[in-house]
């Protein structure tokens, strides 16, 4: 029973970090268009809404690995099913 509920919490864990994740990109994009506009009715002819893009926009990127991409738990997973596949084919000889 210990087993079902760290699964159930886990799961739980990472839908929550996904919808943070989400609630962070609309949040971006929202704001990133607002500057935009203002800075395109007041334009004088330098695009400096692209600057806080490209800084929160990495990370964004860098949140969007954290929920959905590389962490050290599923790092770990990946080097023990590759282990084993090496393992299986160093026993076939190959």
């Amino acid at each position: 029973m210990a087993q079902k509920d760290e699964t159930v919490e886990a799961a739980k864990k990472a839908a929550k970090e996904k919808v943070d994740f989400i609630r962070h990109l609309i949040i971006y994009g929202a704001v990133i268009l607002f500057l935009a506009v203002i800075n395109n009715l007041t334009y004088s002819g330098y695009q400096w809404w692209l600057w806080p893009a490209l800084g929160w926009g990495i990370g964004v990127f860098f949140h969007f690995l954290s929920a959905w991409g590389l962490k050290a738990g599923k790092l770990k997973s990946l080097e023990k099913r590759l282990a084993e596949k090496e393992m299986e084919r160093m026993k076939e000889g190959k």
